[in-house]
C-alpha cells in the first residue's frame, strides 16, 4: 500500500461493525485459482487450495499448507493478494505451523462482499480450526493488520495472539485503536519509526491494549512498510520479535 493512500485511510471517520457466523470449508474446485500468480508459493510445502465463507458461503480464497495443530493466518495489504506473503508462508510452514494466507474479498481469487474486511478475518480462523489447527495466531500486514486486530474480539474460542505490522489505526470505517481495547489476547504491534504515521500507530495500539495479557511494541529506524519487515531479509529485530512472540505464544 502507498503511504499517501494508507495515510488517508488513517483519517477516516471509525466506524464498528460485528462479524460472525458459521463457516463453510470447500475446496477450491471452481471460480479463479488462489495464487495463482505465484505457483511456487505452494509448490513443495503442500499447500492446497481452499474455499471458505461466512454462514456457508465460499466466497472467500485461500491456500492452507503445513501440518500441525497450531495455526497461523496471513492477511495481505491493499492492493496485493495472498501472493505477497509467499516467503513469510513458506517459512512458517517450514517452522511447523498450520499456515492459511488467504485474499480478503474482492481482491485476488476472492469474490466481492458487502460483508467487512475484519468478517473475512474471522471467516479465515474458522477455516484454519476446521482444517486441524486447535491455536491460532492472526498475522496481518498494514491494511491486513487492522482488520486482523478489528476481528481478535469477535473470534470464538479466542485466539492465541495477533500480531500487526504496520498496521493503521483505521482503515475503511473500521478503527483498530478501539478494537484493541478490547483484545484479551497477547497481541504484537510491529513497524518502522520513518514510515508515515505507522511507528506512532503501534505505539498506539500498545497503549490501548490495556485488556491484554502481554502487549507489546516494537518500532525500529526505517521506512520499510508491511510485508518485507518480517519475512525473510526483513528487518532482524523485528523479525527476531515476530518469532519470539510466535515462540512465547503458540509454539509449534
Amino acid at each position: 500500500m502507498r503511504r499517501g493512500i494508507a495515510t488517508c485511510a488513517l483519517l477516516l471517520l471509525l466506524a464498528g461493525c460485528d462479524a460472525g457466523g458459521g463457516v463453510a470449508v470447500a475446496p477450491s474446485s471452481t471460480g479463479p485459482v488462489p495464487g495463482a500468480s505465484c505457483p511456487g508459493m505452494a509448490e513443495g510445502v503442500g499447500a492446497k487450495p481452499v474455499r471458505f465463507g461466512v454462514d456457508g458461503a465460499t466466497n472467500l480464497a485461500g491456500l492452507i499448507g503445513g501440518s500441525g495443530s497450531v495455526g497461523v493466518v496471513l492477511a495481505h495489504q491493499a492492493e496485493a493478494d495472498l501472493c505477497q506473503w509467499i516467503l513469510g508462508f513458506n517459512e512458517l510452514i517450514g517452522k511447523g505451523y498450520r499456515v492459511l494466507a488467504f485474499d480478503f474479498h474482492g481482491h485476488g481469487a476472492s469474490s466481492s462482499s458487502e460483508a467487512g474486511f475484519e468478517t473475512d478475518v474471522v471467516a479465515a480462523a474458522a477455516a484454519l480450526r476446521t482444517a486441524g489447527a486447535t491455536s491460532i495466531v492472526l498475522v496481518g500486514a498494514s491494511m491486513g493488520g487492522t482488520f486482523s486486530i478489528a476481528a481478535t474480539p469477535a473470534i470464538t474460542p479466542p485466539v492465541s495472539g495477533v500480531v500487526s505490522v504496520s498496521g493503521p489505526l483505521a482503515y475503511g470505517g473500521v478503527s483498530a485503536e478501539q478494537a484493541a481495547s478490547k483484545v484479551r489476547v497477547p497481541a504484537l504491534y510491529l513497524a518502522q519509526q520513518d514510515d508515515g504515521l505507522f511507528g506512532d500507530a503501534a505505539l498506539t495500539f500498545e497503549a490501548a491494549s490495556t485488556a491484554s495479557p502481554d502487549a507489546q511494541a516494537l518500532v525500529t529506524p526505517g521506512t520499510i512498510h508491511g510485508v518485507p519487515l518480517i519475512t525473510e531479509g526483513g528487518d532482524a529485530k523485528l523479525r527476531q520479535a515476530f518469532f519470539a512472540f510466535l515462540e512465547k505464544h503458540a509454539p509449534a
